[in-house]
Formats: C-alpha cells, structure tokens, sequence
C-alpha cells in the first residue's frame, strides 16, 4: 500500500516535471522573440531557465528511478545469480543512497524555511524572484526520491522489481 502511495506520489511529480518543461520551452521562445526580433530582453529568463529546469529535474528524478531510467553499471551485478544481484541491489538502494538522499532532503527543507522566513531573494539577476518556492520544490524532490529508493530497495529485497533487466 505505501510503495503504491510512493509510486503515486512520483508519478504526479513526473508529470508536474513535463509542465515545468514545458514553461521552460516557451519562455525561452519568448526571450528569443522579446530579444531578437523586438530588442526588448526580459529580466526574467535567466532565472526561470535554471528555475524551471532544476524544478523538473528534481520532481523527475523518483519517477525514473521507478521505471529504472537511471544510469547505473551493472557489470558486477550481472555476475551474480539475479536473488544475489536484487539484494545488493536492494541494499545499495536502502542503506547507501537512501541515507544520504534524505539528509540532502533534510537540508533541503531547511533551507526553503529559512528563505521563506527571511524572504531570501535571488542576487544574480535584476529581477530577483523570491527563492523558497525553487527551494520548496527542490525539497519535495529529493524527498520524493528518497522515498523511491527505499520503496525499490525494499522491492529488490522482496524480488518484485526485476522486469527483465538480467
């Protein structure tokens, strides 16, 4: 029940992710027209550029990880017998990557509600947006991928997750 609420939850964030893309696209097609054809810059492209695609990285990362989009090298597993390759596998996914994503999480909520407390703003761009919803949305990110790792490291230990990857 909660790995289908994780997969839920990273699913919807994936979707959110092709949004983001998508403002990101026509923001850019915007700038260019605004600079190019109008000589009329904006002051905002900059930061939705790396706003939009840091946002839709980080809200696609869990949903990757869950349809086994990563890049991982596997010239080791493959050497064991799948049971064996799923268990370390799964202990890499638990007891490696999982602790270190959510303290990376952890962090990353901190720093969204100080931003928001101290009204953080950007100090590169003239436009200077405010910071903690890129942050807020990075949090949830990482968090949601953290959840992910556990959620398929507890399914290789389980040896559901193997589609046909050996």
């Amino acid at each position: 029940m909660i790995l289908r609420l994780i997969d839920k939850a990273s699913h919807y964030a994936a979707l959110v992710s092709r949004l983001l893309f998508v403002i990101l696209i026509l923001s850019m097609l915007y700038e260019v027209v605004a600079r190019y054809v109008f000589n009329a810059s904006t002051i905002w492209a900059f930061d939705i550029s790396y706003m939009a695609t840091g946002a839709a990285f980080m809200l696609g990362v869990a949903w990757t990880l869950r349809v086994d989009g990563h890049v991982k090298i596997d010239v080791i597993i493959r050497l064991f017998p799948e049971k064996v390759g799923a268990c370390i596998l799964g202990f890499a996914y638990i007891f490696l990557l999982f602790p270190v994503i959510s303290v990376m999480a952890w962090h990353g909520w901190g720093k969204a509600i100080n931003a928001y407390m101290t009204g953080e703003v950007e100090t590169v761009s003239t436009w200077g947006p405010l910071m903690w919803p890129f942050y807020l949305v990075l949090a949830v990110g990482l968090s949601l991928f953290s959840f992910q790792l556990l959620a398929e490291g507890i399914r290789y230990f389980m040896k559901k997750a193997l589609k046909g990857s050996w």
